[in-house]
Formats: structure tokens, sequence, C-alpha cells
């Protein structure tokens, strides 16, 4: 077993067209653990088979900004207007578009990328990329802000088995109500599965109360034994032995959304708006927030609005 600590990386994506590929590659990786495989030149190629294989939701993340100015017949971006993944404004005779590479693509749209490409300015809503490390059922919270593009890793498709994603070791996240005993957590992930089992037989023969710690790694550490017996010596398939995986499973998640959609996560996550958000939960979404307003991507006002 490993354990890890939630935490979140925002990822800036970089100018121009690459830059779009880019930022549509690293979620489309993370889905299939293959990360190691990005290298420089990897992103449009990358991008064309996720769009062979109609494959879009990574695409969501590659944010794309568009610009041009009205014509006698109209403008070439009013047709964005009614799409409820993007965002249209107009300013003197000018349309300014936010929206995704997904909708260029399934829509028909992609030359515009040729004729209409920009870099974000005032008055383009922006869109915002956060990588996650999270648990299972933190994710499953986040994922409820349905405006929002997401993609996390697939244990359907991942083997923790296999060498690359940990050779059996499976990652776990430690909850911040016992983030102080990361220590004694620790300990015990260096254990064997027969340390456990012997804990637990005198434990049955003496019923000598056990500490949390040891209740909650033995939990995880069967979970993670039994994965691997099921893969190893019943012939599982990562489809089939993913059902015994809990909740604390590390879970890669990346989430892309325009700004006012930040500002609702924000509101019910960290500010707890419409009720007492869940600790897990309020753990990232506060020193998400700020960082967000350290950037300037929020005004500091937000947090008394």
């Amino acid at each position: 077993m490993e354990f890890l600590v939630a935490g979140f990386e925002i990822i800036e994506q970089e100018s121009g067209l690459e830059g779009i590929f880019k930022q549509a590659e690293l979620p489309g990786r993370i889905c299939y653990g293959s990360q190691d495989k990005m290298a420089p030149g990897t992103a449009e190629k990358f991008v064309n088979g996720l769009m062979k294989s109609n494959h879009g939701a990574p695409l969501e993340h590659g944010s794309v900004y568009l610009k041009a100015d009205d014509e006698y017949h109209g403008n070439p971006l009013d047709k964005y207007r009614d799409n409820p993944y993007s965002k249209l404004r107009s300013v003197n005779g000018t349309k300014y578009v936010s929206t995704n590479l997904r909708v260029l693509f399934e829509n028909g749209w992609l030359k515009d990328l040729e004729d209409y490409l920009c870099e974000p300015t005032e008055f383009h809503e922006k869109r915002y990329t956060v990588r996650f490390t999270v648990d299972r059922f933190t994710g499953e919270e986040f994922l409820r802000h349905r405006k929002a593009s997401f993609n996390r890793e697939s244990t359907r498709y991942v083997l923790f088995t296999k060498e690359k994603f940990g050779g059996g070791s499976i990652k776990y996240i430690i909850p911040p109500w016992i983030l102080d005993d990361k220590s004694r957590i620790e300990g015990y992930a260096e254990q064997d599965i027969d340390f456990y089992i012997d804990t637990m037989r005198e434990y049955l023969q003496t019923k000598q109360p056990l500490d949390d710690i040891f209740a909650w790694t033995f939990a995880l550490k069967s979970a993670e034994w039994s994965y691997c017996y099921l893969v190893n010596e019943c012939g599982w398939k990562a489809e089939q032995a993913r059902t015994v995986l809990p909740c604390a499973i590390n879970s890669p998640l990346i989430k892309t959304a325009f700004l006012s959609d930040w500002k609702n996560f924000f509101n019910l996550r960290a500010k707890g708006t419409t009720g007492k958000p869940h600790p897990q939960a309020l753990e990232l979404a506060v020193p998400l927030m700020n960082e967000f307003i350290n950037r300037g991507y929020l005004e500091p006002s937000f947090i008394d609005e």
C-alpha cells in the first residue's frame, strides 16, 4: 500500500493550437494511465487518435478562444450562441467566443481554429483546468458539478498489478481527520497481509480493542490483497476486480470549467452556501479558492459575497 495526501494543481494552458492539444492530451492520458508516454510532439497525434475513435471527453479540456468581426450577413461565430458549452459576447461589432475543442470537433467547426483562433482577451470568459489528487468518494462529489468537464483515471483499464501502476501496491488518500497519524499509517502500510491476519486472530481471541488506524488500514490492505488475488490467481480482468476497491483509493481527476462555474463550485464546496461541505471537499476547495484569488482569477471580495 501507498498513502497520499489530497491535493491539487492548476494546469495553465499554453498558447496556440499546440497548447489546446496538450490540454486535451493530459486528461486522456490520465484515463488510461499513460502519462509516461507524454513527450514533445505527442499531443497532436494523441488528439487525432481521440477524434478518430470518437472519444470526445478529453477534448473538452482544450479551451478554445475565438474572435471575429461582424459582417454584412451577420457574424461567423453566431452559431455558438445557442451552444450550451460555449460563451459568446458581442462588443462593438466583434464577437468573442469561449468554448472547447470537443464543440468544434463534434459540430464540424474545426476550420474555425484556422480562421478565428486567438489568445483570450478581457472579453472572453476564461476556462481553468485543475488536476486533483483525490479519493473516489470526494471525486464523486466534484462530479456533481455537471456543467464542467471531467476526466479521471479509469479502474476499468488501469490494472494495478502491472509494474507501471504500482505492481500490486495500491495508492490510497489519507482523510483529513487522521492526517496527524500519517507516521502510524505508513508504519502499518509496510506490514504484509500475515501481520493483519495474526493481529485479527489475536483480537478475535482476546477482544482487546484495536486502534482506529489499524482498523482502517486493515480494510484497505484486505482490498489490495483481494484485488491482486482475483487478478493473479483467478484470472479476473481489471474491470471485474475493481469491484473490491474501496472509496479511499486514489482517483486522479481533472476538471475544466468556466470561471462562473468555478464560482459555483467554491460556493458549495468551500463557502457552504447550501449547507456544510464534506470535510474532504473542504480540504481542497478552500485552498484552491485562495489560489484562484492569489492568481487574480477571482477578486478577494468573492469570499464575502
